[in-house]
């Protein structure tokens, strides 16, 4: 299964349990250098979180190869029950580059979640050779039978070593730019 049909399939897994997985863009702020947030490794992948995000038990629900590794972290939920998420993947043997697989992430958002207002682009990332930016919004249908507004902003890196990292930061379409998701992506290192 390619990491983009998973990716459909964590997005759907993510409305039934109300939990809201990540996306990115490249932002432009300057990383948080706050000394309370607490740092998480995924394959060459470290990005530091607020204390009180956590990595979430329903990780194990993103299915992955043998060869790849993805990971949940969540924040804590709000009024209605939805989370803000970052989800890292690290494909070892990834069958696209950085730029097809973007797309081929968005051409599964927009059959599954009907996903709009969306922007591509390039980055850059230290240690990166490549780097491919995806943004937009999704409603997606939650197992209550309610919808949830959803932003994402999706990082997809090439590494020299072969390998590929998928960092996507997802939450609520009106509280984004309140949640510390920006800040997150900001802090994405890899090997350089």
């Amino acid at each position: 299964m390619t990491y983009a049909r998973r990716a459909v399939a964590a997005v759907a897994t993510c409305a039934v349990l109300g939990l809201s997985a990540c996306s990115s863009d490249a932002p432009d702020d300057e990383p948080s250098t706050d000394p309370s947030w607490q740092s998480f490794t995924v394959g060459p992948v470290t990005l530091s979180a607020p204390s009180e995000w956590e990595r979430s038990a329903g990780s194990d629900l993103y299915p992955s190869s043998d060869t790849d590794t993805t990971v949940a972290l969540t924040a804590p939920e709000n009024d209605e029950g939805v989370r803000a998420g970052v989800l890292v993947t690290v494909q070892s043997a990834p069958t696209r580059d950085a730029t097809e697989e973007a797309a081929a992430l968005m051409i599964g958002e927009k059959a599954t979640t009907g996903a709009d207002d969306v922007e591509t682009g390039e980055g850059e990332l230290s240690g990166a050779s490549s780097v491919a930016t995806v943004s937009f919004v999704s409603d997606v249908r939650r197992s209550d039978g309610t919808t949830a507004s959803l932003r994402s902003r999706w990082i997809v890196a090439d590494l020299d070593s072969g390998e590929q990292v998928i960092v996507r930061a997802v939450g609520p379409r009106d509280e984004f730019e309140d949640t510390p998701l920006d800040e997150i992506l900001q802090t994405v290192t890899l090997p350089t």
